[in-house]
C-alpha cells in the first residue's frame, strides 16, 4: 500500500481509516517512516490512544470528519486516503481529499463502495484505485517482506498483537472483528 498503491512523499498527508486495526497500525507506521503526516480514524478512546502512540493524529469517526480534516490541514484536505472500510466511509473519504487526491480501497469491512461517477472526480482531479496483495505474483513482494522483517527485528516497526486465541475459538475471533472489538493483530494459535 505504501510503496505501490501511492507515491506519497515526505511532507504530504494521508488519512488511514481503521488505523488501530491489524493493517492500519502497520500502515500508519510505514507512512510515518516515509515522512507523511498521518491522520487515523478509530472508534474508541483506547484505539485513538494507540493511533497517537504510533505517531498519527487520531480522529473519531463522525459526520463532521471532513470539517475536522480540513481544519487540521488549513482547508486543504489530505493527499491520500487508505480505506479498508468501504461504503460506510466512502463519502467522507472523497470529501477529505485535496486537489489531486488519491483514494485507495483495500477492503470493504463496512460494505462494498458504491459506484462513483467520473463527474464527482473532476472538480478536484481525484483518483480512485484499489489494492489487493494477491493480485501479483508472490515473488514481487520478496523485497517488501524482507524489509518489513528487518524493520521489526531492528525495532523500527511495531507489530501490535491485540489478542491471541486458540484456533478452536476462530468463531469468537470473527465475532470480535465484526463487532470492532479488536485492535492490532488478532492471532489464531494452532493447538498441538
Amino acid at each position: 500500500l505504501v510503496h505501490y498503491a501511492t507515491s506519497l512523499r515526505p511532507g504530504q498527508t494521508a488519512l488511514v481509516h481503521a488505523a488501530a486495526g491489524g493493517v492500519g497500525t502497520l500502515l500508519v507506521q510505514l507512512l510515518r517512516h516515509r515522512g507523511v503526516q498521518v491522520f487515523g480514524t478509530a472508534s474508541t478512546t483506547a484505539k485513538q490512544d494507540l493511533v497517537r502512540e504510533l505517531g498519527a493524529i487520531p480522529l473519531a469517526y463522525g459526520d463532521d470528519l471532513p470539517e475536522r480534516i480540513r481544519a487540521a490541514t488549513g482547508d486543504r484536505g489530505v493527499d491520500a486516503v487508505f480505506d479498508s472500510v468501504g461504503r460506510a466511509t466512502q463519502a467522507q473519504s472523497l470529501a477529505v481529499l485535496a486537489l489531486y487526491g488519491h483514494l485507495v480501497y483495500f477492503g470493504n469491512a463496512g460494505g462494498s463502495p458504491a459506484p462513483i461517477h467520473a463527474d464527482e472526480l473532476y472538480p478536484r482531479n481525484l483518483r480512485i484505485s484499489s489494492f489487493w496483495l494477491a493480485a501479483d505474483r508472490p515473488e514481487r513482494w520478496d523485497t517488501a517482506r524482507r524489509e518489513l522483517q528487518e524493520w521489526v527485528a531492528a525495532g523500527q516497526l511495531r507489530v501490535t498483537v491485540g489478542l491471541a486465541l486458540p484456533l478452536a475459538d476462530a468463531a469468537e475471533a470473527h465475532r470480535r472483528l465484526e463487532q470492532r472489538r479488536t485492535q492490532g493483530k488478532l492471532i489464531l494459535l494452532p493447538v498441538a
